[in-house]
Parts: structure tokens; C-alpha cells; sequence
């Protein structure tokens, strides 16, 4: 039985990324389990899912570009950033044409750093922010270093405008938003939001967690040589074995793990 690999989850709104993994491990009785990326109850899309050994290349998986699928409501701001949250503001954004919106789009690209939301899972002197604003407690987070790759305008229906963008690791979609609106002139939440790619890895090959069962959960087991078919593969025979745990040794481990080995008879 194979019992690594990665699962490319369509995850529905509503339920957390953990509790995807919950009932992955009730129907393939394996605990060794983690997600590259989570997403928030109020989000969908693609959740790779990754099993025993396969957990170890998570890292690789979250240095991915990603694709989210957006709809962002004009005149509203939360406290969360999304719809979840409590209403804290209201603005005007009647004086807002389809020009301006395909202006704004474009200077997104120029966006080089972003500061993380207060209800975000960073971390404040050992506890999470979110944590630290439901208690209502002050504190600032550090901007970090952000790429925007793309940012394309799907659909005007105003208050909503949709968005399709490409970004780097740890970007927040949620304070894109904000940022976007800020630069129109008004202020927005993110209404929906979908993840739609991972690097290579699209929404279109995943399969919703309600088709998988305990009978042919292996049928959509992906194995990590296909997850990761555009890096280098080395192929070991049983006689070359020794000399391939010689090679490992002296690799570093960052290093390796950009190696997907398929040992043949061992």
C-alpha cells in the first residue's frame, strides 16, 4: 500500500483547512498529514494535502506562486478584512470609473511589500496576531517583502469587482484588497476568494474531499514524482544504492529536497 503522497483537495467554504485533514485521516487511518497553505472557512479552492514522507517537501510547495481568483465589494472595510468580520467602516465610491479600475490594476504590479493583517496567523512574542486582536490588544505588524506577477480585472459589477492575480509567498489576498481599494480612493472587503493554482499544480486536476472514501482514496493519492514533474528526477537501480545514500550525505537537505528520487528494486 502506498501511503505517501499529495492530495489536490478542492476545498469547499465553510470548513477549515484542518478540517480537511480531520476527515482525510479517519478514512485513510494515516496521521501524518499537513497542508501547504491554508485556507480561511470563508475561502475555496485548491488545498494540496500532503501524506507521511510527502509532507517533507510542504516548504516547496509554499515558495510556489499561487493564483486566487478574488471579489472584492467597494465601500465596506471589516475588521477581518473579509466578509466574516464586524463592520468598522463605510465610504462612498460612486465617483469610481471602469478607467480607473484598469489604471489601479496595473499599478498593483508595482507592489513591492505589504504589511500582514491584524487577524492573521503571524506571530506577536510568541502569540498569534489574531489571537492578540480579538483580545483587543495594540500592536503593529512589520511590512514584509511582497511580488504581485499579475493582477487582471475579470468582471465589473460595482459594488463587486472581480480579480484574478498571481502572487509571491505570504502574500495576504485580503489586504490586496484593501490596498486596491485604498488606491481608487475608497475602501473594500474581500467578498469571495478562490484559490485556483500552486505553481504547476491546477484546481482543474483536484477533487472535492467528498468523493473520497476509505474504498479508493488511493486512486486520487498523487505521487510526489508528478506533484513535482518539472524538477530534476534521478533514477536508482538496486546496484547503485550504496553510492545514492554516499550522494545524500553530502547534499544538504534544502538542497536534496529538490530532488524527487525514484529508486527502482530497493
Amino acid at each position: 500500500m502506498n501511503n505517501f503522497g499529495v492530495f489536490l483537495i478542492d476545498k469547499p467554504v465553510g470548513i477549515t483547512s484542518f478540517d480537511v485533514i480531520r476527515k482525510l485521516r479517519k478514512i485513510t487511518g494515516i496521521r501524518k498529514m499537513g497542508h501547504s497553505g491554508t485556507l480561511d472557512p470563508f475561502a475555496s479552492g485548491l488545498l494540496p494535502i500532503l501524506l507521511g514522507k510527502a509532507t517533507r517537501t510542504a516548504n516547496l510547495l509554499l515558495a510556489d506562486k499561487k493564483e486566487y481568483l478574488v471579489s472584492a465589494r467597494l465601500g465596506t472595510k471589516t475588521d477581518t478584512g473579509d466578509i466574516t468580520g464586524k463592520i468598522i467602516a463605510e465610504k462612498s465610491f460612486a465617483e469610481i470609473s471602469d478607467k480607473q479600475i484598469f489604471r489601479i490594476a496595473e499599478e498593483m504590479l508595482n507592489l513591492k511589500t505589504q504589511i500582514p493583517p491584524k487577524y492573521s496567523a503571524k506571530k506577536i512574542n510568541g502569540k498569534r496576531a489574531y489571537e492578540l486582536a480579538r483580545q483587543n490588544v495594540e500592536f503593529k505588524l512589520k511590512e514584509q517583502p511582497v511580488k504581485i506577477f499579475s493582477f487582471e480585472i475579470v468582471k465589473i459589477r460595482l459594488p463587486f469587482i472581480t480579480y484574478r492575480t498571481t502572487v509571491s509567498k505570504g502574500v495576504y489576498i485580503r489586504a490586496l484588497t484593501e490596498t486596491f481599494a485604498e488606491k481608487l480612493g475608497t475602501i473594500a472587503v474581500t467578498d469571495k476568494l478562490k484559490r485556483t493554482r500552486i505553481g504547476n499544480l491546477s484546481l482543474e486536476k483536484s477533487v472535492s474531499p467528498d468523493k473520497i472514501n476509505s474504498e479508493n482514496w488511493q486512486n486520487f493519492l498523487i505521487p510526489l514524482s508528478e506533484i513535482f514533474a518539472d524538477f530534476p528526477q534521478i533514477k536508482i537501480n538496486e546496484s547503485k544504492i550504496k553510492d545514492a545514500i554516499f550522494v545524500i550525505l553530502l547534499f544538504p537537505w534544502e538542497l536534496l529536497t529538490a530532488f524527487i528520487w525514484d529508486i527502482e528494486s530497493y
